[in-house]
């Protein structure tokens, strides 16, 4: 019981390495801080991160720049790192910019592929744009709260101005959409599962598209007294879920499947940070990383095998014969991301649906069964992966089906993952509801826990198992392809590729290169630097002739002077 305490009471350790800017009253330090929030992060980033280099050691064993991908797997890791235990803005953004970077060279890393080129350029473009929200946070804070470690805006933000909070909210939540994939800014999610699979282990599993939660969570003064952003959220987090289930469920792409349901669980985080559950929300992400890192690899290993290395799950069929552990693992992932209870995913996740009915408001009651209707989405694509991958009649050719087989060296890591999504949840009580994770505390749990009707906590649960045994009937026995006008809409994704690329992306291009004509090329080609040399030239050129007629005028004169 005193280990108890001491662990819930511990404190934080900050370490300064010294200052960056000591400029009047602003002083920038360079420093970082193992507080319970920050090492409760770490613990996923570094776990996953020793398993992903370890799984790539045998995914990539034949690709000949294999030690160029480890140190740049390294390296994100570094940057990831330092990101989570920064003590101030500062810090936290050069550790946010340099893993968008990193980023980029991972989903680029075959870059003899043009389909990986333009996907990851879509990714850091549309991350940059994030990152200009952060700037402009960043200077806002500077401007405002003369700092920007954490602890002086803690201290501050009950006294500031609410609409520059929502400023502030604002901004920050612009910058976490890009990161973690929410509605608006989430298209270059599913184009980087152009990437090797470890990257999408690592890096859309458990480290860069949980930074944007990450960063609202340690934002959570900002957030907290700006409740109007608090109700935005609840709303982003609600829509996008639903928008990324019905999207997954006519996802063919196995890959871009479970980075949907990765997308879908991140605004289950941003949900819980709308209620004011900092906790739900990080508890939720600790969690969710194992088994879909899990879901990834197990994913990563059935295209692997498969000699075409084609991620279209209709082309597969029948491989649990083959591939016997790899389907085991999706399996245990699969009912963990279901949260089927007992295992991991049950303990964080439900709980967060759960507290959305339990705020008692009208916001709350909607977003609840959005939330629901989502984990019932989730139990259906889930299943429908392991249908098709596993369980449907074989659909490939034999000559195929002759190379199936499993790499021993990815299933170790696999392993440990496996462990984690079946025991990790266990431990709920001791993080939830109290001051573990440096964060503040909230009541919701109680209402959640001890008033709720027995209908409401079962409902995910029921709705998932029925309508998903529902899902394998209908397979088997009554399945007629039928594309229609919906099947269409969510099978191109919204079309939101489309409205980005033509209302956006296009005028912003025809401007660019408008200006580029009449600004770059025309104007400051006058009166900017090539006009100005040009005038140099011509000034020296008539300096040079006014010389030479001088210097002739009095060669002149001495010639006169000589004769008379």
């Amino acid at each position: 019981m005193l280990n108890y305490f001491y662990y819930i009471h511990e404190e934080s350790i900050n370490i300064t390495l010294g200052n960056w800017i000591n400029l009047g009253d602003l002083i920038i330090p360079y420093g970082i801080i193992l507080d319970p929030l920050a090492m409760t992060v770490l613990v996923p980033v570094g776990i996953i991160t020793i398993c992903v280099l370890i799984y790539a050691l045998a995914y990539m064993a034949h690709d000949p720049n294999r030690n160029r991908f480890y140190i740049i797997l390294s390296i994100f890791a570094i940057f990831m790192t330092i990101l989570v235990i920064s003590d101030n803005y500062l810090m936290m953004f050069i550790g946010w910019e340099f893993v968008g970077v990193i980023s980029y060279l991972l989903i680029s890393f075959w870059s003899t592929r043009i389909a990986a080129m333009k996907s990851a350029l879509s990714a850091i473009l549309l991350n940059r744009m994030g990152d200009t929200f952060f700037v402009i946070a960043l200077g806002l804070i500077i401007n405002y709260y003369k700092a920007v470690d954490f602890d002086t805006i803690i201290l501050l933000s009950p006294y500031m101005n609410t609409i520059l909070l929502n400023i502030l909210g604002l901004l920050l939540t612009l910058a976490a959409c890009a990161k973690s994939a929410q509605l608006g800014l989430h298209a270059w999610l599913l184009l980087a599962m152009e990437g090797p699979t470890p990257v999408s282990a690592l890096l859309h599993a458990a480290t860069m598209v949980c930074a944007g939660v990450y960063v609202l969570v340690r934002s959570f003064p900002i957030i907290e007294y700006a409740p109007t952003m608090l109700l935005a959220l609840c709303w982003l987090g609600g829509l996008t879920t639903l928008v990324s289930g019905l999207i997954a469920l006519v996802t063919n792409d196995i890959k871009r499947v479970i980075a949907l349901s990765t997308m879908s669980q991140l605004s289950i985080m941003v949900l819980a940070i709308g209620i004011s559950s900092y906790d739900l929300a990080i508890y939720h992400l600790y969690c969710h990383a194992f088994f879909k890192a899990l879901l990834f690899m197990g994913a990563g290993s059935v295209i692997h095998s498969v000699i075409s290395e084609t991620q279209d799950m209709r082309k597969y069929g029948g491989l649990i014969n083959y591939l016997p552990f790899s389907y085991v693992a999706i399996l245990i992932a699969s009912l963990s991301l279901m949260a089927i209870p007992g295992l991991t995913g049950y303990y964080s996740k439900d709980i967060i649906i759960e507290s959305l009915y339990g705020t008692y408001t009208f916001s709350g009651y909607i977003l609840y069964y959005i939330a629901v209707a989502s984990a019932t989405l989730t139990s259906l694509y889930s299943l429908r992966v392991l249908y098709l991958t596993f369980l449907s009649t074989p659909k490939g050719n034999k000559y195929t089906y002759n190379f199936v087989h499993e790499n021993v060296g990815m299933l170790i890591p696999m392993i440990i993952l496996i462990i984690y999504s079946i025991y990790l949840g266990y431990n709920r009580d001791n993080v939830i509801g109290h001051y573990a994770m440096g964060l503040p505390m909230n009541n919701n749990f109680i209402e959640t826990e001890y008033t709720l009707p027995t209908i409401i906590k079962l409902m995910p649960l029921i709705l998932g198992i029925s309508l998903s045994s529902f899902l394998v009937y209908t397979y088997e026995f009554t399945y007629k392809l039928n594309n229609n006008k919906i099947y269409d809409y969510f099978n191109n994704r919204i079309y939101f590729d489309q409205l980005l690329n033509n209302m956006i992306i296009r005028k912003t291009l025809w401007m660019s290169g408008y200006l580029n004509r009449y600004i770059d090329q025309g104007l400051l080609r006058v009166i900017g630097s090539t006009g100005v040399s040009r005038a140099i030239t011509y000034i020296n050129v008539l300096f040079i002739i006014n010389v030479i007629y001088i210097f002739m005028r009095y060669i002149y004169i001495l010639i006169y002077l000589s004769i008379t």
